[in-house]
């Protein structure tokens, strides 16, 4: 028997997928894309399991950031770049200012005499999280209108264990510039996800419930980076 389900970790903000097959002992590891696996067997209670996964949390956050700095080291390179989920090929020109653009295949720069490239694209990158995180914020922000949430301080950089995080009492969204790199839907879950923390401070069923409510298919963008 091998099913698998996603599941909320009771204690802890912590989401794995449960494996059910015919094993001895609760087993866990890190995908190399980062996702917490469990396998069980079918008589081992989910409490039992959660406890489990709770009491490794220390553990999982190291394995994590390991997996997390070498995803890192593939989102940019010298002639490749991760950009929306997709892999683009990195095409260089001279010109006479200096321009980036981009399609389905490439990342086109054009850059002049002298011009520091890895400058030119983290210039590029910066403007871009800039324009796309306040799009869907805005967007995200004008879905929850029945909750009259002020507008918060969208803030953008560099979080080395988390996409995103909220500070209600400071009316502030922080969240991730390596969310550029993902698929356009796992972006749009995060920004969702820390606009509901200022209608649910916590990771209840209650903050999940709103999600879903939402966003229905929230589950399935969680894995996109999976």
């Amino acid at each position: 028997m091998d099913s698998r389900k996603v599941i909320q970790c009771k204690k802890y903000p912590i989401t794995y997928t449960l494996v059910i097959k015919q094993v001895k002992n609760i087993n866990m590891r890190i995908s190399p894309k980062g996702e917490i696996v469990v396998s069980a067997n079918p008589f081992v209670p989910l409490d039992k399991i959660d406890e489990f996964v709770s009491s490794k949390v220390s553990w999982i956050v190291e394995h994590q950031k390991k997996v997390v700095e070498k995803a890192q080291r593939c989102l940019l390179s010298d002639k490749e770049i991760m950009l929306f989920g997709k892999q683009l090929k990195i095409k260089k020109s001279a010109g006479r200012y200096n321009y980036v653009s981009y399609d389905d295949k490439y990342l086109y720069v054009q850059l002049k005499q002298d011009a520091d490239v890895e400058k030119v694209i983290t210039q590029f990158l910066n403007k871009l999280c800039k324009d796309v995180f306040m799009d869907v914020a805005t967007l995200t922000c004008n879905s929850l209108k029945d909750y009259q949430i002020p507008f918060p301080e969208v803030k953008i950089r560099t979080m080395k264990s988390r996409w995103g995080s909220c500070t209600p009492a400071r009316n502030t969204i922080t969240l991730n510039k390596k969310l550029i790199h993902y698929p356009l839907e796992f972006i749009e879950y995060v920004v969702l996800h820390e606009f509901v923390h200022f209608i649910q401070p916590n990771h209840s069923k209650a903050f999940y419930n709103i999600i879903e409510n939402y966003m229905p298919d929230y589950k399935q963008r969680m894995q996109l980076i999976a």
